[in-house]
Order: C-alpha cells, then sequence, then structure tokens
C-alpha cells in the first residue's frame, strides 16, 4: 500500500519535478488505509564528505 501511494512521488522526481515540501522541506505524506494511518516523512541529507 505505502509503494501503490510513494509512486506517484518516485515518478514526479524521476522526471525531474519539486515535490510539494513543508517549511523544513521535507516531504509528508499518508497511507490511506483507514483501519491503520502511517504518516512517511521523506527527508533529504546532504552528502558531502
Amino acid at each position: 500500500m505505502t509503494m501503490h501511494v510513494a509512486f506517484h512521488y518516485i515518478d514526479i522526481l524521476r522526471y525531474g519535478g519539486n515535490l510539494p515540501s513543508q517549511p523544513d522541506g521535507s516531504v509528508v505524506f499518508c497511507c490511506p488505509d483507514v483501519d491503520v494511518i502511517n504518516v512517511f516523512k521523506l527527508e533529504i541529507e546532504d552528502k558531502t564528505d
């Protein structure tokens, strides 16, 4: 179920688009399962080491 929801975000990134983000730069989306509500948060880490 998670990948079913996340696919749209992955597809946007795959074609060079930008995701609608929170003020801190993270992306939050929710699984649509009404019995168990899971909220997922994506964060970009800068790895310049």
